[in-house]
Parts: C-alpha cells; sequence; structure tokens
C-alpha cells in the first residue's frame, strides 16, 4: 500500500492498473470500466486466459468496485476469487485469468500540495512475484549441519528455502503469499525437488514438509516417489512438525511409505506443540528434533527442566530414536545438551546455513558463528 500525507484540498482520484509483469500502466479513465479482450474496451488484455468481457470497474458513493463478469477463468482479489462484486482499494492485487496488476490510485489535486509516498514492499507485490518462486533461478536452498554432539563432525544437512525475490526472501513470507493461493503443498515440494536437484548425490538430507501435506497423503506420496526417484541412493529424511501429527493412522501409512522408499522420519520442533508421547511409539520415528525452546539457556536452567529433557531424551533412546537438540547457539548449550545425552545436535553455533554445490560437499563442520534462521514453513 502506498499511503499518502493527509492533505485539506480536494482531490479527483484517478484509477491504474499496474502490470506486474512488463510494468504496463493501464488508466482507468471512465466508469463503468470494461476489462477484457474486447477490442473495444477502455482496458483490453490480449492474453488467452482473459475472456472477450472479462470483468467491469464501477464506482459508487463507497469507492471502486471490481465485478467479475462470469469470466472463463475467473477474477481474482489478493488471490481470492471474485464471486459478483467486490470492494477494492489502493495497493490491491487484481488479477484477471493468468494475468496479474496492483490496483494504484494517484491523485490530482485541485491545487498543488506536498505528499510523500513510501513502498513498503507489502503482500500484495509479494503475491504479484509469487508465480516468479517456480522460476528455475529464484529459489536458493541453504543447508545448514546437523552434527554429532562429541566430535562435531556433519552427519547430514537440513535444507532451509530462500528466495532472491523482494518480498518472498524468507520462507514465513513464501508461505504466507501461498496461502492466497492454496499452494502451500506445491510450494513445500517444489522447494524439495529442487533442494535435491541442487545438492550432492551422497550427502545425508533433512526435507521439510508444511503441514499441509499431511492433509492429503496421497499427495504426499506422489511427491516422495518423485524424490526417490531422481536420487534412488540419497540418503532422505522426512521432517514432520509434531503439531502435524494429529492422526495416528496417518503417521503410520506415512511410516510404511517411508521404509518402502528407504527414507527416514523425523519429528520436528518435539515439545512446542500438541504431540503425544504415544505417537513415538506408534509412529516410530528415525529422530525426535527437540524444540529450540528447550534448549534456549538449557546450561543456565533450573534442575528440575534438565531432569525432565534427560528423562525425555532416555525414553526416546530406549525406543531406538535418535535425539536431536536443535538452536544451539552458544557452547554453554552444547556441553549441556551433551551432559543430559543428546547424541546430534544443529544451530548456529555449528554454523549457518550456507549453498552447498555437488561439485564442493563439506565434510566438517563450519566454524560457529551467529545467524537466525528458520524452517521453510515457520
Amino acid at each position: 500500500m502506498i499511503p499518502t500525507v493527509p492533505v485539506k484540498l480536494t482531490r479527483v482520484p484517478q484509477w491504474c492498473l499496474l502490470a506486474q509483469v512488463g510494468g504496463d500502466v493501464l488508466p482507468l479513465s471512465s466508469f463503468p470500466c470494461l476489462v477484457g479482450r474486447d477490442p473495444a474496451a477502455p482496458i483490453r488484455i490480449v492474453h488467452p486466459t482473459v475472456s472477450i468481457g472479462h470483468a467491469e470497474f464501477r464506482q459508487n458513493e463507497c469507492g471502486l468496485i471490481l465485478c467479475d463478469l462470469q469470466s472463463t477463468n475467473g477474477t481474482f482479489l489478493n488471490g481470492e476469487r471474485v464471486q459478483g462484486q467486490v470492494a477494492v482499494q489502493n495497493g490491491d492485487l487484481v488479477q484477471f485469468g493468468g494475468t496479474v496488476f496492483r490496483l494504484q490510485e494517484n491523485s490530482r489535486r485541485v491545487l498543488s500540495a506536498t505528499s510523500q509516498s513510501e513502498d513498503v514492499g507489502d503482500l500484495a507485490l509479494a503475491l504479484a512475484q509469487f508465480d516468479k518462486l517456480f522460476s528455475d533461478h529464484s529459489f536458493i536452498p541453504a543447508y545448514q549441519p546437523i552434527v554429532l554432539a562429541g566430535s562435531g563432525k556433519p552427519i547430514g544437512y537440513e535444507v532451509l528455502a530462500r528466495s532472491c525475490l523482494f518480498g518472498l526472501e524468507m520462507p514465513a513470507q513464501m508461505f504466507r503469499a501461498a496461502e492466497y493461493f492454496h499452494m502451500e503443498a506445491e510450494l513445500s515440494q517444489l522447494l524439495a525437488r529442487r533442494a535435491l536437484t541442487m545438492s550432492p548425490s551422497g550427502v545425508h538430507l533433512f526435507l521439510n514438509t508444511h503441514p499441509s501435506e499431511l492433509g492429503d497423503i496421497g499427495g504426499l506420496m506422489h511427491s516422495l516417489r518423485g524424490l526417490r526417484t531422481m536420487r534412488p541412493h540419497q540418503p532422505l529424511t522426512l521432517e514432520v512438525h509434531e503439531s502435524s501429527v494429529a492422526d495416528i493412522s496417518t503417521m503410520k501409512i506415512l511410516r510404511r511409505e517411508l521404509k518402502n522408499l528407504e527414507m527416514k522420519l523425523a519429528y520436528d520442533d518435539f515439545g512446542a506443540g500438541q504431540a503425544r508421547l504415544n505417537e513415538l511409539i506408534e509412529a516410530e520415528p528415525s529422530y525426535v528434533k527437540f524444540d529450540r525452546k528447550l534448549i534456549s539457556g538449557l546450561d543456565k536452567s533450573d534442575s528440575k527442566r534438565k531432569r525432565m529433557i534427560k528423562s525425555l531424551v532416555s525414553m526416546c533412546r530406549q525406543l531406538g530414536i535418535e535425539t536431536l537438540a536443535e538452536g544451539v547457539e552458544t557452547a554453554g548449550e552444547a556441553k549441556a545438551c551433551r551432559k543430559l545425552g543428546f547424541r546430534l545436535m544443529q544451530g548456529y553455533y555449528f554454523g549457518k546455513p550456507s549453498p552447498i554445490t555437488p561439485e564442493v560437499c563439506p565434510v566438517a563442520a563450519p566454524e560457529p558463528r551467529a545467524a537466525r534462521w528458520w524452517q521453510w514453513w515457520s
């Protein structure tokens, strides 16, 4: 949204559509203003997904209205399909079929006045660029080492998503945009495929999932089979956030399929969500990643907290489950985790996520450094 400094002078709004591909500016010169492929339309968009009479902008006492004219491929406002008519405002993202525009209001003042505007890179801009995430050069995978607690030697790498697109650099922004198109699962699976393509073939990779993928177990299975086809022999572990573990029967199906594909299962952020201890026994994950909130300041915490974590670590080990401490930030936290029995650790104390290529595969833990990184979907 582009805010302006309030003035007392009368102003007449002038609206335009700013194309998000190509940068064309299409003014809404009069109302009602037809949008479509019709040569006589004031806003003519020559595109196969745009109907001859696709939509119409109208004005009333409340402001600007967008009406869909029963178009074949739909009219969308900020990612939501328009049914009938809807009020629009400055900065909204408007989509006609497969074409995307940003609605912009320019004020023509009766007398000149000083104003200022600021482009804040809001959600509309991110939505406009969302399709570019699926291009070949916009996704940048980063790999964070998972190390042995005793030696600090990497045994694998968690893959984290980054983007070079403004407003979509971090996973929270990517998946916030994906929600508007109901494409969270598709985005997560794309990131997994792209990361696998760009990674060394012999490295053990920990791949995140989005919670929505557990709602379509068939689609997730299809995606996993595709990953295994891409890399028949690469060690792979699928991370499932514990708050996504709502149905034990679904987890059993997932665990069985992973076993058939020679993949492993990890419960992520254990201790932060709703997972029951019983699910550790029933679904048999290979790894349990203890949430960073449990690990933060562990060396300075009271004895009750340490005893609780130690008992959980001991229980997991008795079940044959590897325990991993996430978010280790200091030497003190690392020492406390070793003392409590953690075999694996991860966190920016052991190195921040960084690119690796098939030609260069790190074999030792990077130097400790501080930087905060998040999961794909968090």
